[in-house]
């Protein structure tokens, strides 16, 4: 599906959803893009890097977005191509969700007027959204750290654990992503796919300190999460050697009434089978051998938790 927004004269702003299957030989008449640009555009597993074909005048931004909550992929490329006064952008199922806001009112940052508009000024607005959504994203993901290590502390559970690595898989995913977008954007400082003016090169490089920050943050909570979940995995280890220890040495000492009594119990002669008191002698002997048992194995820590 193609929607083309005229931003002004000078700018007509055109999104393709991949889920749509867009009309490429369309695209690349009407545009005058090759194939090899389109392909690049689209491929829903490259990675993110820049490139300009310079006899085609088009330049090919690819860029590693957030995907929305309701899919459990963490992110997804997305294509920018920004050809003579065209913005293409080519979002995947997922991250559809960034083609709403790219020209809101509340961008943070001092966009141009609308008539003054270009197409690297829609591009840089939208890898500034994206960029972003990673911070607040990390942030919710400490937050449900937190939550998920208090929970720990109360009642240690595997499944607690668990969701911990899960934390942990997402951050994995939002780390490769922030470092090959923090290496595409330092690229596309020294090499623009197309001329930059000095309010295009300041925005620019406050999508690279966010970035940045970004990718500090998301090694901070990674390495914590990955540290709490070894801690608390250890701990459940522990507990578990612990309970085997304990049913091991209960286990010796209630084999005592069974030796006791499987020896009283057989049909040959036994000492105090002609006694009116043998079955108050075998039970004494029973409670003799389990606390000689108990004291053996608490000496030999056993019960110590």
């Amino acid at each position: 599906m193609e929607n083309v927004t005229t931003i002004n004269p000078q700018f007509d702003w055109l999104t393709v959803r991949k889920d749509e299957q867009a009309n490429q030989a369309e695209l690349t008449t009407t545009y005058a893009i090759t194939d090899e640009m389109y392909r690049y555009a689209t491929d829903p597993a490259e990675r993110a890097r820049v490139e300009r074909d310079m006899e085609a005048n088009t330049g090919l931004i690819v860029f590693n977005a957030l995907t929305d909550d309701s899919v459990d992929s963490a992110t997804a490329p997305i294509g920018l191509l920004i050809k003579d006064n065209h913005l293409l952008t080519f979002f995947a199922p997922e991250t559809n969700y960034l083609g709403e806001y790219v020209l809101a009112p509340s961008s943070a940052l001092r966009m141009p007027a609308k008539s003054d508009l270009q197409p690297m000024d829609a591009a840089i607005s939208l890898m500034y959204r994206a960029t972003s959504a990673y911070l607040d994203r990390i942030n919710q993901i400490d937050q449900k750290r937190i939550k998920v290590q208090r929970s720990l502390k109360a009642n240690p559970q595997h499944s607690a654990v668990d969701e911990l690595m899960d934390l942990e898989t997402r951050l994995v995913y939002y780390l490769s992503s922030l470092r090959a977008n923090t290496a595409m954007l330092q690229e596309l400082q020294r090499l623009p796919v197309v001329p930059l003016n000095d309010a295009q090169k300041e925005h620019l490089d406050d999508i690279l300190i966010e970035s940045k920050q970004g990718l500090e943050m998301a090694q901070m909570a990674s390495d914590i999460a990955e540290r709490v979940s070894s801690s608390y995995a250890n701990r459940l280890d522990s507990n578990l050697n612990n309970t085997m220890k304990l049913l091991t040495a209960y286990s010796v000492i209630l084999t005592m009434p069974s030796i006791v009594s499987g020896f009283f119990g057989q049909n040959t002669g036994v000492p105090f089978q002609n006694s009116t008191w043998g079955w108050q002698i075998s039970i004494g002997i029973t409670a003799i051998l389990g606390y000689i048992a108990y004291r053996l194995l608490r000496r030999a820590h056993l019960f110590d938790r």
